[in-house]
């Protein structure tokens, strides 16, 4: 019967320990609560020959992936508004190209320790598509969490 080996040192990767940058914001990171890691579908094409059919991959659709965070540092809550913001003219009705608000957002998952990346998510022609600025409560204390819906073209892992 074969055995089994298990390494001495088994670290799986932790939820908890993971980091979000962005290429359009340098040296602001996102505190996030909680992060989704991307997913895509293939969308299999149904191929018809003769009597019979079979199934190839499709054109790959990434999902679209929702961040909340407690904070942003390095960078206050008013300048990410500003990014938001610096695409756009809304008195004049004018938006800027895909460059300007397109960006590379990285999701690195962090070994136990939370020092050094085991793994990195990049995310290609990132962007915010939906930004939830949190709920105002005076029943609470808590921390106000921002909402982020992420949108991109595809993403890479190294």
């Amino acid at each position: 019967m074969p055995r089994v080996v298990v390494p001495e040192a088994y670290h799986p990767s932790l939820q908890f320990r993971y980091q979000v940058t962005t290429s359009k914001l340098p040296g602001a990171q996102f505190y996030a609560r909680s992060a989704q890691q991307p997913g895509f579908e293939n969308n299999p094409v149904t191929i018809e020959h003769i009597n019979a059919y079979f199934k190839v991959k499709g054109k790959t659709r990434w999902d679209d992936l929702t961040m909340s965070c407690y904070q942003f540092e390095n960078i206050t809550a008013t300048q990410f508004w500003q990014y938001l913001q610096e695409h756009q003219q809304v008195p004049g009705a004018t938006d800027q190209y895909a460059p300007t608000y397109k960006h590379d957002m990285q999701i690195m998952i962090l070994a136990p320790d939370g020092s050094t990346p085991v793994g990195t998510w990049k995310l290609i022609g990132a962007f915010f598509s939906g930004v939830k600025w949190g709920e105002m409560d005076w029943g609470t204390d808590d921390a106000i969490q921002v909402d982020l819906t992420v949108a991109f073209d595809y993403a890479e892992y190294s």
